[in-house]
């Protein structure tokens, strides 16, 4: 009776087990409103769902500090970061891996940051930010202003859509955006003034403390194997497919940032 009891417990936990890593939370970055991003990824997820069958909730986040918390928390199980945040998540939370990088138009693996304008601003004074942990936002438009961004008026505005469109409005003289967003307000008049050097394209992600071993070989699988008819219905950061990377690839960043103290508060 022991025997059979024992064996009944073992196999509930064992199933328990199977149904909790089964299920997974994803959170991507809230570089653009949420119905965007939303619609970027929900192909990706349900391709994910579809091909290891298995159930994905995406969950939206305001702030990148949210998604770092909640990765450490247990709370998170795969998220798209950028180089900044997912620098700044492992040394928080050193059981993270990232899974593969996403490729541009080009297949290029590298993306840029820009520093820019208005056609109609002629003052230099006010600076929009996107967010302290934003590989384009504080650490970025400091070194492209020769680290003298301490002297203007900065504010985080959140995402890059917003730093664009109010300097377009004239609430601010500057900002800095990922590059490939400034092409979509040329038309309106947005200008680059400078560009980053390269940094590592934004990644996904995994909490490896909730996703087993095996899980973690299956996403990256999936993410590198994807036919193009497919991969044609994802959004436009993530459409042109992903190439392996490890965490090596970061520390380029972790040099940029090791003398620096980026502020969590507005200069304004």
């Amino acid at each position: 009776m022991y025997h059979l009891t024992r064996n009944i417990f073992l196999m509930l936990s064992f199933f328990s087990s199977l149904t909790a890593r089964d299920n997974f939370v994803f959170a991507p970055l809230p570089t653009e409103d949420r119905e965007t991003v939303y619609n970027d990824f929900y192909p990706m997820i349900k391709y994910l769902e579809k091909k290891l069958n298995i159930t994905i909730s995406v969950v939206y986040y305001d702030k990148y500090e949210e998604i770092i918390k909640n990765i450490s928390e247990g709370k998170v199980d795969l998220a798209y970061l950028g180089p900044l945040p997912y620098v700044a998540l492992k040394e928080k939370f050193n059981d993270v891996a990232p899974l593969v990088t996403f490729k541009d138009k080009e297949g290029l693996t590298s993306y840029t940051c820009s520093l820019v304008t208005s056609m109609h601003t002629t003052k230099k004074e006010k600076v929009a930010l996107t967010q302290p942990l934003s590989t384009c936002g504080y650490l970025s438009v400091n070194t492209l202003l020769d680290k003298n961004l301490e002297k203007y008026h900065y504010k985080y505005v959140g995402r890059h859509d917003l730093v664009a469109l109010k300097i377009l409005q004239g609430e601010f003289d500057l900002g800095g955006i990922k590059s490939d967003i400034v092409k979509h307000y040329y038309h309106l008049g947005l200008q680059e003034i400078a560009i980053t050097k390269p940094f590592p394209m934004f990644a996904m992600v995994a909490n490896t403390q909730s996703v087993s071993k095996d899980r973690v070989k299956e996403f990256r699988h999936a993410l590198l194997n994807v036919e193009t008819k497919e991969l044609a219905t994802w959004g436009g950061s993530i459409k042109y497919g992903a190439v392996e990377t490890n965490d090596t690839n970061y520390n380029p960043i972790r040099e940029m940032k090791k003398n620096i103290t980026i502020p969590h508060k507005d200069n304004f």
